[in-house]
């Protein structure tokens, strides 16, 4: 990635991450149930004699169907709305049995989100009409209730269907009151399970477009072809910041010393400073740094004065940042003139420093 967001920066490409799939994910569904339960009623058996539940009744047998929801997460408050019918047995063959059918709302408290064994409690109450004998005395009444329970974690796999399991303590207004308990048991059946979907999810890409940036480097010798005055450079060739290759011999143009001198004029610093960039920019290039004088004066007093114009040129290159390693001294006199030194202005041409590339 790193050398690819390289190459963009040199050839003028673009760089994109754009959606790459989508991910499997769940979400979760409100836990509402449908509850099927067997009842089992113990029945107020010291009520009064005349009473129209005399006191060889003393149990009563139905069904409860009810429909519950515990909200978002399964677990604390929430509600049951039922209906019920019961017999209650006389166990005689010349009484008659007696029934009762209800509506009921409660309030169900979870402790747990029924996808594991969950405990609960319930408290609330309902309307009732109960037919006994004689006709005269079926009536409505209100009732209220009190319970405990628990359902079990699924016990199949297709529907997660739970077992349930409850006791209630019920109380009936009909005519003097009666007062029962009653136990339950019973599946429930989730009505919404939870449901797979599919949630988009993003995935870095690469994706290469081209786009004009003007900066493009065909010849690959680190000038762009805005700036490269050689745009056919070989492959491996040293060039220098105009992008053309660099001869043997760099002339450091411009870099001139006064008569009889070895401190390096103020003007001299632009073209040692690109000198030094070009150091820098091949550092196993290595290079002989050499002076030169004009030939006035004696052959050893130019020899030793031109080794000192060229040791002034590489202590710059060290104070600005080139090894000593990457660079030799050398002086050459006055045997090797680039001019004439008949005049004035061919003397101060001979007097300069050259860098010799020497791998």
């Amino acid at each position: 990635m790193h050398h690819l967001k390289k190459f963009a920066a040199v050839t003028g490409v673009l760089l994109a991450a754009p959606i790459a799939h989508a991910a499997t994910s769940t979400e979760v569904y409100a836990p509402s149930y449908l509850s099927v339960l067997g009842m089992y009623t113990f029945t107020d058996i010291d009520g009064l004699a005349d009473k129209p539940r005399q006191d060889y009744i003393d149990h009563g047998v139905g069904v409860h169907v009810l429909y519950g929801s515990m909200g978002e997460d399964g677990t604390g408050w929430g509600y049951e709305l039922g209906g019920a019918h019961e017999i209650f047995e006389t166990g005689s063959a010349v009484a008659t049995d007696f029934y009762r059918s209800y509506l009921d709302l409660n309030l169900v408290y979870s402790f747990g989100d029924r996808k594991t064994f969950t405990p609960f409690f319930l408290i609330g109450g309902g309307l009732a009409y109960n037919d006994q004998l004689p006709d005269a005395n079926d009536d409505w009444s209100g009732l209220a209730n009190a319970g405990l329970g628990f359902v079990s974690a699924p016990i199949t796999d297709a529907g997660k269907i739970r077992l349930r399991m409850e006791a209630r303590y019920l109380y009936d207004w009909f005519q003097d009151e009666y007062e029962d308990v009653r136990v339950s048991a019973g599946i429930e059946i989730p009505l919404f399970l939870e449901r797979t979907v599919e949630i988009p999810e993003l995935e870095e890409q690469v994706k290469v477009v081209e786009v004009s940036t003007g900066l493009t480097d065909t010849d690959g010798d680190g000038v762009v072809d805005e700036k490269d005055q050689c745009p056919d450079t070989p492959a491996g060739d040293r060039v220098d910041g105009n992008g053309c290759t660099l001869p043997q011999i760099i002339e450091l143009k411009g870099v001139t010393f006064e008569f009889n001198k070895t401190r390096l004029r103020p003007d001299a610093q632009t073209i040692l400073d690109w000198a030094v960039e070009i150091l820098k920019k091949y550092p196993d290039m290595q290079v002989e740094v050499a002076g030169h004088t004009d030939s006035i004066g004696s052959d050893e007093y130019n020899q030793k004065l031109s080794e000192g114009r060229a040791e002034s040129v590489r202590a710059y290159f060290v104070e600005h940042g080139v090894p000593e390693s990457q660079m030799t001294v050398k002086g050459y006199g006055e045997s090797e003139p680039r001019d004439t030194n008949d005049t004035e202005e061919g003397r101060e041409l001979n007097r300069r420093v050259e860098l010799r590339v020497q791998n």
